[in-house]
């Protein structure tokens, strides 16, 4: 009976241990990275195989990016950027409700994953994402939050950030780009590695007018406060 009991001290103290741990850990990397850019993210290092292949990146603040392409990343990407607290749920629901085949993460949600996680399907991951999605609403401001994205997200094999896809595409920075050169770099997020700016497919093409619209809607209201 002693033994069983001292087992299970054992146990609790272990566990309590560990999950202070990951939380004390977790919470001094998010905060690192709220005042420091970060030199490389899990995804970098996966996508480079522990960079053995050279990855093109390189930090811009967002305040020389330039409007057209922060407002077309947040157009495409993420609408509701500046209402939601890292969930958006009006998004999820209408995802499941009318069965589209699209994803409903938001910036925070794919920042998240970028920054710390692994990528692949399993619920493990998605948990720890979730954590770490209230975790950086929490501690950063949302201007920041955009900042890291633009910067550290995939834009063609090896590339990442909007402004590395301007000069590779553009061949000139991110603050010169026209609205639909922007958004054009916007539409490949979600497919780099299949997506061009320069090629994009019919249906992406379509939905240029659109977003040029979504765009204006979201100068003039309040869905682009946070980051403007």
């Amino acid at each position: 009976m002693r033994t069983y009991k001292q087992l299970a001290r054992k146990t609790f103290w272990i566990s309590t241990l560990v999950i202070v741990s990951f939380i004390f850990l977790t919470l001094l990397s998010v905060l690192f990275i709220r005042f420091f850019n970060p030199p490389f993210t899990s995804f970098m290092i996966s996508e480079s195989n522990f960079f053995k292949k050279k990855i093109d990146y390189n930090w811009i603040p967002i305040r020389n990016m330039g409007e057209n392409i922060t407002l077309s990343v947040i157009a495409t990407e993420d609408s509701n950027f500046c209402n939601h607290i890292g969930i958006d749920i009006k998004e999820i629901y209408k995802v499941v409700a009318k069965g589209e085949k699209r994803g409903a993460s938001t910036i925070t949600q794919q920042l998240a994953k970028n920054l710390f996680l692994w990528h692949g399907r399993s619920w493990l991951r998605k948990i720890i994402e979730m954590y770490y999605t209230f975790l950086i609403e929490l501690i950063m401001p949302k201007r920041r939050i955009l900042e890291l994205y633009l910067n550290t997200i995939e834009t063609s094999p090896l590339t990442f950030g909007v402004d590395r896809a301007s000069e590779k595409y553009y061949k000139k920075p991110s603050n010169k780009l026209t609205k639909e050169q922007a958004i054009r770099i916007a539409l490949t997020i979600p497919n780099p590695k299949a997506r061009s700016p320069k090629k994009l497919k019919s249906y992406l093409v379509k939905r240029i007018s659109r977003l040029k619209k979504d765009i204006e809607i979201l100068k003039k209201g309040d869905r682009s406060s946070c980051f403007l």
